[in-house]
Parts: structure tokens; C-alpha cells; sequence
């Protein structure tokens, strides 16, 4: 069975709408924030349209929440270690309330204090919110493109996260790969020998198994360039040929695959272009569905 796939959703003022049009551009899946990516303070809570939202939500599988930005328990600073965990907990309880499946965070930093001793204090935390929450939806690791500090740019790195907090977590802990973060990283995704050796890479490591969403996303930087920019599918560096052979292994079927790229805007206006984004989910099953369907 193919994966799953759609896009991740602006809200904004209108999330029901927003939903609607994630239907009507062919989305099986979905992504959406449920606070602002760049703000501490999560949104009060209004019972009435959490359950409004939970049901519209409760077409798409997998419904995948992104967590805020900010979230870094692998600091070094007190405060904002704490700031993450209440907001990361938060997140996670929003997500049990709609309804969702998985919630995807990016790993963090170590501040320049070491990598040993950032996937230490990551791993603490982790297991005390796993502690706070036993049930709920998975938490996912996002892969990083390595720039700085940051944490989780290597395999091997997000394979001792894994096993460092899987006493607490079980099941509930996985791995999201952004494509995107992978070429930004220096994983060679662009050719199908590339993509499959990097596949293998990722086998050996904490084993394909454990991604549970793929971030779909071109890129304008370099191969190892260790910087995070998205563009839409054919605009940027990752060719057709190396996201087909990554999106049609058979060890990948059953993950969600998400589209994280910009949203074109209708020329001379400032309303998206949704026409244009239906095209590039289209586009996007057929890298799916392997190399017999390779005309693009």
C-alpha cells in the first residue's frame, strides 16, 4: 500500500477552511502547527473548536503536528530548557485532544557544550515527559542539515536518542525525515544509487522502520551546505530520479509523506495559488509509485 500523502497546512484565522482545501488538492495526510512556531505561549484552549477541529481533522491519516520552533532541551540555559518541556508537553497534550498521530520536533542544540552532553540532557527530558504522558500520539525526531551546534544532522546521532529514551517512550518515539535536511546535511539524495545507499544508511542506523513522516521538500542550497531552505518539488538541487527512489522503497510504505514547500501565490495577488500546489501532490504520488512512472 502507498504512503499517505499531503501537505502542511497554514490555519491561520480559518483552519476548517484551510482543511477543506487540503481535501479538495488531494491530500490524505496533514500537517499543521497548533501554536505559533515562534512564540513560548501556547493559545488558550477553546473546548468547542478543539472539537470542531479534531473532527474535521479526523478524515486525514496520518494528521501530524509541528512542533514550535523554540523547542530546545538539549540547552544549556535553564530557562529555556524548562520553556521547551512545558511547551513540548503542551504540544503533545493539543495533539491527544485532536486526535493527531504523530508530533515532529526538531532535535535542538548543544550550545557548544559537546554533542555527548546535549543528546544527555535531550534524553533526560524526553524521558520525563514520557513519564508525565504515557499515552498519547508519537514524538518524532526530525533530521537537522547540521549547521552550528545543532543536533541530529547524523544517523548515528538520532540512533542514540532513540535508544537512550526508549525504555520510557516504546513505540511512541520515531523519526521524521525532511528531505530537504538531508541534502543540507551532506546525504546524497540525488541520483537513485545515492538515494538508496543513503536509505541503507539510515537502515543500519536506527532502521527505516522508525521513520513514521517524510518532510518532502526540494532545496536551493548546496550538497552539504548545512544550511535549511525549502523550495517546491523541480525548483531546487534534488533531482526526480533520487526522491522516486527514496518515496517508492518498500520499507517507506508506511510512512506519511508531507510537503513543506513554499505556497505560490496567484500573480498579482496575495491569495495561494492552491491550483499550483494540486499539481505538485499529484506530481508528488507519482514519484511514489516508482521508476515505470518516470516521465517527469
Amino acid at each position: 500500500m502507498p504512503s499517505a500523502l499531503g501537505r502542511h497546512m497554514p490555519l491561520e484565522s480559518h483552519p476548517l477552511r484551510a482543511l477543506q482545501t487540503a481535501r479538495e488538492i488531494g491530500c490524505e495526510a496533514v500537517q499543521i502547527f497548533v501554536s505559533s512556531p515562534r512564540v513560548w505561549s501556547p493559545p488558550a484552549s477553546n473546548p468547542k473548536e478543539t472539537a470542531g477541529l479534531a473532527e474535521a481533522l479526523g478524515g486525514f491519516n496520518p494528521v501530524v503536528i509541528h512542533a514550535a520552533y523554540l523547542i530546545n532541551i538539549a540547552s544549556s540555559n535553564p530557562e529555556t530548557r524548562a520553556k521547551s518541556l512545558r511547551l513540548l508537553r503542551w504540544t503533545l497534550e493539543r495533539g491527544t485532544a485532536l486526535g493527531a498521530t504523530d508530533v515532529v520536533f526538531h532535535i535542538g542544540s548543544h550550545g557548544g557544550d559537546g554533542l555527548d552532553v546535549g543528546i544527555a540532557r535531550l534524553v533526560t527530558g524526553l524521558r520525563e515527559i514520557a513519564r508525565e504522558l504515557p499515552l498519547g500520539p508519537r514524538l518524532l525526531l526530525e533530521n537537522d542539515v547540521g549547521a552550528g551546534h545543532t543536533i541530529g544532522a547524523n544517523f548515528t546521532t538520532i540512533s542514540q536518542i532513540l535508544a537512550g529514551a526508549r525504555e520510557d517512550w516504546g513505540d511512541r518515539l520515531g523519526v521524521c525525515i525532511d528531505t530537504a535536511h538531508l541534502w543540507g546535511a551532506g546525504h546524497d539524495i540525488g541520483t537513485r544509487e545515492a538515494a538508496q545507499a543513503t536509505l541503507a544508511g539510515i537502515d543500519a542506523a536506527f532502521g527505516l522502520g522508525q521513520v513514521w513522516v517524510i518532510h518532502l521538500n526540494d532545496t536551493t542550497t548546496a550538497l552539504g551546505g548545512h544550511r535549511d531552505l525549502h523550495a517546491r518539488l523541480g525548483e531546487g538541487g534534488i533531482s526526480a530520479a533520487g526522491l522516486r527512489a527514496l518515496l517508492s522503497d518498500p520499507r517507506l510504505a508506511h510512512t506519511g509523506i508531507i510537503l513543506e514547500t513554499p505556497i505560490k501565490l496567484r500573480e498579482g495577488s496575495e491569495e495561494h495559488d492552491w491550483d499550483d500546489d494540486r499539481a505538485r501532490v499529484a506530481y508528488a504520488r507519482s514519484l511514489t509509485n516508482g521508476p515505470e512512472n518516470s516521465a517527469h
